[in-house]
């Protein structure tokens, strides 16, 4: 395009005319966007968007890809199958977490089938539930620019296929009910940290508020007890500071006393045994130390919320903020430090973006009297907090997409109830060495090259279990009960039989262990892997259970992966042997 015109003058192109037009009708709606309240329709649309894009993203592949964390992945649909033949949590089998995760699960199984893809049906449950919540409370608190992220970034942690602070293409469905948790526990907060417009004097709207935290604070109860526990505080902190919680104190008193009373009720007393015992065996991280190096390896992660609460005492101290700003950016931070510590992963704090909504707030209350030019920028740049949040969890679906369309990398399960699982291809000839006892040179660098996390990766993994799945259906074996001296045990549910009652559902550091007679007592097979995904956790069970096996287990056989002990009327033909290849594990 020429630059100049025949006489040689500067020629404007045509383009470059439209931009002053376009850039103040692009500055004129996004003032609008970020000063203005919008209509509940509005942000509805808007937010759906992304939310049915990420939803068609993890259905529309067909199977479901494990890349991290394999073995916790299959102990929420093990969950979920003691309850679909009706066991109850924390009588017939324990473990410290709800169970709300497992009746998603559940409802997965009476919708498609006892399938892996059940699991994501109810992740779509939760991720619409989480939807309309935070919709609704972003509606009346926020304008449309801030009310659709956080709607967004509420609903997308929900389905992002990764566990919070790991990488975005570490695929793991494992630990949901952490990911669910953030969702409802940053809108909780939202609900308590920013008034509603008040202009409404809308009394129905205030009743729905605290029926909507009444509702988050159940569904965290039946989750993760800590999410739970943070969130009264959270209502307590708020009670105090925040006149909007103040005015209606009865109403959330009464809130919190039934969450309480809930909680204390007789048919909680098995959960909060369960939440005893596994705190009495160390399922409670205290260590100081740990936590400090934690914070201190991720300080880069924290300290621009640590410079937020620095500026927010600030702006109190001039006069510019109430003392609640920095009040609520403290506990939310504090908060966030709390459950984190708690978690399996040691950086990614979600609900530390609630304070960037905060002093949107705030600031957005400025505009109103400074002009809207100095403002707005500053409004806008604000929500690079939960934008980067948003990237995450896109990101991490669009790589999920791509990996799960056509991958030929990918070992799709396609026998037992766990098919449509994949996994990530690997050498399956490591194991079949390690196994059989012959060792090459080469075999170390090999075993090396896969640079897993855990002692197994997911397609080890797999193998192993399908191994055993196919041992037990061979015709030999009698069906009947089945005890996996593992972290979890996925035979029953691989199987379509009915899982054995008494012992965890998750075995490994932190979890309590049971007499041998309540684990072991109606067990027909007991299986003891040669390669377990936590060896702790199986060496400690041989070492309390060992006896109890020699005493009434008397067929005994090894096969690549597993040892497997038998009663004597499980086994069809003639009894096994102890092979010394495996004397470390036999009782």
């Amino acid at each position: 395009m020429a630059l100049h015109d025949a006489g040689g003058r500067h020629r404007t192109p045509n383009w470059a005319r439209l931009l002053p037009p376009l850039a103040r009708r692009f500055e004129r709606r996004l003032r609008t966007a970020a000063i203005a309240d919008a209509s509940f329709a509005s942000i509805v649309l808007l937010a759906s968007i992304p939310l049915f894009a990420g939803i068609l993203v993890l259905v529309t592949p067909g199977r479901i890809l494990s890349r991290e964390m394999t073995c916790d992945f299959v102990y929420n649909l093990s969950g979920a199958w003691h309850l679909h033949y009706g066991h109850l949590a924390h009588v017939d089998f324990h473990g410290p977490l709800g169970e709300l995760n497992f009746l998603l699960t559940l409802a997965g199984f009476r919708i498609v089938g006892p399938t892996p893809h059940a699991f994501l049906v109810g992740v779509i449950i939760v991720a619409l539930a989480v939807f309309m919540l935070a919709s609704w409370a972003a509606w009346r608190r926020l304008p449309l620019l801030p009310a659709v992220l956080f709607v967004v970034f509420t609903s997308l942690l929900v389905l992002m296929p990764a566990n919070v602070g790991d990488r975005p293409s570490d695929f793991s469905f494992a630990m949901s009910y952490n990911r669910y948790c953030w969702s409802a526990i940053s809108i909780l907060a939202l609900i308590l940290f920013i008034p509603p417009r008040r202009e409404w004097h809308d009394w129905l709207g205030d009743w729905m508020d605290v029926a909507v935290g009444g509702v988050l604070l159940a569904a965290m109860f039946y989750l993760k007890v800590t999410y739970f526990v943070t969130g009264l505080a959270a209502v307590g902190f708020a009670a105090v500071l925040f006149p909007h919680v103040r005015s209606w104190w009865g109403a959330w008193a009464a809130i919190v006393g039934l969450a309480i009373a809930n909680a204390a009720a007789p048919y909680s007393r098995a959960y909060l045994q369960d939440i005893w015992a596994a705190a009495n065996a160390g399922g409670i991280r205290t260590g100081l130390a740990l936590h400090i190096g934690n914070f201190f390896a991720n300080s880069e992660s924290y300290a621009a919320y640590v410079a937020a609460f620095m500026a927010a005492c600030f702006m109190y101290l001039r006069g510019l903020a109430p003392l609640r700003l920095a009040a609520a950016t403290g506990f939310i931070f504090v908060g966030s430090l709390a459950l984190l510590s708690q978690n399996a992963q040691l950086r990614g704090t979600p609900l530390a973006i609630v304070v960037a909504f905060v002093f949107y707030d705030q600031l957005r209350q400025h505009a109103v009297q400074k002009p809207l030019n100095a403002m707005v920028p500053l409004l806008v740049s604000l929500m690079i907090f939960p934008l980067l949040s948003i990237g995450v969890s896109s990101t991490s679906l669009i790589a999920y997409f791509a990996r799960t369309h056509g991958n030929e990398r990918l070992v799709v399960v396609d026998r037992t109830q766990l098919k449509g699982l994949a996994v990530w291809a690997e050498d399956g000839k490591l194991l079949e060495a390690f196994g059989s006892g012959r060792i090459d040179y080469k075999l170390l660098n090999s075993a090396r090259r896969v640079g897993v996390r855990y002692e197994l990766s997911p397609f080890e993994y797999v193998e192993t279990i399908m191994e055993a799945a196919a041992l037990l259906q061979d015709g030999r074996h009698v069906q009947g009960n089945i005890v996996l001296l593992d972290q979890v045990n996925p035979l029953p549910f691989m199987l379509g039989i009915e899982p054995p009652r008494g012992g965890n559902l998750w075995s490994g550091v932190g979890e309590p262990v049971h007499e041998a007679s309540a684990v072991l007592g109606k067990a027909d097979h007991v299986l003891i892997p040669k390669f377990p995904s936590f060896s702790d956790a199986t060496e400690t069970a041989v070492l309390e259970y060992g006896a109890y096996m020699a005493e009434h287990f008397p067929n005994r056989e090894e096969t690549q992966s597993w040892v497997v002990f038998s009663r004597e009327d499980a086994v069809r033909g003639p009894r096994g042997h102890v092979p010394q290849s495996s004397a470390a594990y036999w009782p």
